[in-house]
């Protein structure tokens, strides 16, 4: 191989190296910071349990500012994960139309390189399918919080909610089965299946807004 075409398979090699390291690097960062405040809210949530009813109004409020902080920290973890899904995606595309017309001796560097892309695309999946389950594990403590702030009510104002509850465990249970499936999908239905992750996630997030309006409004 010659000089100009080994420097150009250098710098593509440095380049992909470089936007790697800067996804790991901004990916472990974000995780740091979902592992401590998922820690302090867990810590708040079994103070929760032992606090007079006066003082759990405050508790309450100051998880729920920890949890919207948590939302949004995984939100650009899930973002910025599902952006380099799509640049390897792509460059997956890319390379196997290269292979197609490259030489015996180009071939040997392309398909090292497709073999790179490959590993850090599953790597990728493997990240988002991660930090999906966490989020998932997260609405199943509000879901506990809720069934707990039911428990205080009145006879009468926890058979009207149990409805409720068992709405959430059932679509709690739904999204979990999704994301099992995720787990096991083949790239060319990740996409799809993950889009379904994701709404039935949203359906759990709504379903426990709601129930926690109506928690609060029972007497």
């Amino acid at each position: 191989m010659s000089s100009k075409p080994q420097a150009l398979k250098d710098k593509v090699t440095a380049d992909f190296e470089a936007d790697k390291k800067a996804f790991h690097d901004a990916t472990t960062k974000a995780q740091g910071q979902i592992d401590a405040a998922t820690a302090d809210i867990n810590k708040i949530r079994a103070e929760l349990k032992t606090q007079a009813a006066d003082a759990r109004a405050k508790t309450i409020a100051r998880i729920d500012e920890l949890t919207k902080n948590l939302d949004a920290i995984r939100k650009e973890q899930q973002d910025r994960i599902e952006a380099r899904l799509k640049e390897l995606h792509a460059e997956v595309n890319s390379l196997n139309a290269e292979l197609k017309h490259a030489t015996a001796e180009q071939k040997v560097a392309v398909e090292a390189k497709l073999k790179a892309v490959h590993e850090e695309y599953d790597a990728a999946r493997r990240a988002l399918t991660a930090t999906l389950e966490a989020e998932l594990a997260e609405w199943k403590a509000r879901i506990d919080t809720a069934r707990e702030a039911a428990a205080e009510k009145s006879v009468a104002a926890k058979t009207a909610i149990q409805a409720k509850i068992t709405d959430l465990h059932a679509k709690y249970e739904a999204a979990q089965k999704k994301l099992h499936a995720l787990k096991q999908a083949n790239a060319a239905a990740f996409d799809e299946m993950h889009h379904g992750v994701l709404a039935a996630i949203t359906d759990v997030k709504t379903a426990v807004q709601h129930a926690r309006a109506d928690i609060k409004a029972a007497s």
